[in-house]
């Protein structure tokens, strides 16, 4: 039986490869609002650490921190821009969708946590066909806490579930804060290390778990059959 009755997954970086969309996004919401554009390299740092919009934001842009105004005004932008122009730029990793269907015929629980807009998460899950094999979705929202605090685990989807228990929960992400989720949250965790973060502050973390490809999880997981999960 396998050890795990649901798996907690990042999305970006993680199911889906977004770094095109960030970027491009990133680039004309800057534009909109004639701020200096950011640099390649500064942009594909800012994707590396995992942080929420805002944080990212200024991270680009400095100035935005103690602008508050401008900041929500560039997080609506960036977000109206990747929901029309980002959408078509991003693909799941090779084998995303066999490696859900897996572990949902496994009787494993599929949920997805994300720093990520929401919306921006569901349409392109749907868009891409893997949305059936996914039963929750959290991202950035208001009220909701965002990674690494484990009060998105603890109060908000272990929860939905009949008897599901943090240390029968797998968290799988790329970069250091889904590390911190899963040790803060007392689940395990699972380092997809092809993704977008540093390899080295990565492990140092000491994660339970390291897959080369999500393909790799069903592999990692396989010894039988999960209990079933009521959603409540």
């Amino acid at each position: 039986m396998s050890a795990y009755d649901a798996i907690v997954f990042d999305y970006d970086g993680t199911l889906f490869d977004t770094r095109a969309a960030i970027a491009h996004c990133l680039q004309r919401a800057f534009a909109q609002y004639r701020r200096p554009i950011p640099g390649h390299e500064c942009v594909q740092a800012a994707i590396k650490t995992g942080l929420p919009l805002p944080d990212t934001l200024i991270a680009l842009d400095g100035r935005l921190r103690a602008d508050r105004r401008a900041l929500g005004n560039l997080v609506g932008t960036y977000r109206e821009i990747y929901l029309d122009e980002g959408t078509p730029l991003l693909q799941p990793f090779t084998g995303v969708l066999d490696t859900l269907q897996q572990l949902q015929a496994g009787g494993a629980k599929c949920v997805v946590v994300s720093n990520k807009g929401v919306a921006a998460i569901r349409r392109s899950l749907e868009l891409s066909g893997v949305g059936c094999f996914i039963d929750l979705i959290f991202g950035d929202a208001p009220g909701l806490p965002k990674k690494p605090d484990p009060a998105i685990l603890i109060e908000h989807v272990l929860p939905r579930y009949e008897q599901l228990q943090k240390e029968r929960t797998l968290i799988v992400g790329d970069t250091e804060i889904d590390i911190l989720f899963a040790k803060r949250s007392g689940a395990s965790s699972c380092w997809a290390s092809y993704g977008y973060g540093e390899s080295a502050r990565c492990r140092r973390l000491d994660p339970d778990h390291e897959i080369s490809s999500i393909a790799a999880l069903s592999a990692l997981l396989h010894s039988g059959r999960s209990r079933t999960l009521k959603l409540l």
